[in-house]
């Protein structure tokens, strides 16, 4: 048998388990890694009360560590602390630093536009004086 008709199998077999299961049982799908923080929370819930052996055979169904169900319980239990004052401050020192970066490219930009300009003009005109004097 091909390893392409077996993959196939386990596919079409996920999709028939998704259909008779609901939402639950995909919402576990896929690699640990790449879960989503609504993925995760329900993986927290289904083996919070599992322990020892219990929580070694969910984890090894799923394919999480425990380690894992351990640093996203504690992700999801530490607040996420407001801007500082200090940093809010930072920024917008950063952002009027750039603002004014800004205004001196535009002056910088224009005034080279011009001396082009000016470069342009003036070797037309000496073009037409020595055009004039033949």
């Amino acid at each position: 048998m091909s390893p392409g008709t077996l993959k196939r199998w386990v596919l079409d077999s996920g999709k028939a388990a998704e259909q008779a299961h609901g939402e639950t049982s995909a919402a576990l799908d896929g690699p640990a890694a790449s879960w989503s923080p609504s993925q995760r929370l329900t993986a927290l819930q289904e083996s919070y009360a599992l322990n020892g052996s219990a929580l070694a055979g969910w984890c090894r169904e799923r394919g999480v560590f425990e380690h894992q169900l351990a640093q996203w319980r504690e992700d999801f239990c530490t607040p996420i602390a407001p801007a500082s004052r200090e940093a809010t401050g930072a920024f917008r020192e950063l952002q009027r630093q750039h603002d004014q970066l800004q205004r001196e490219l535009r002056r910088k930009e224009k005034a080279l536009a011009e001396v082009a300009a000016l470069l342009v003009l003036q070797k037309n005109f000496q073009a037409l004086l020595e055009g004039a004097d033949k």
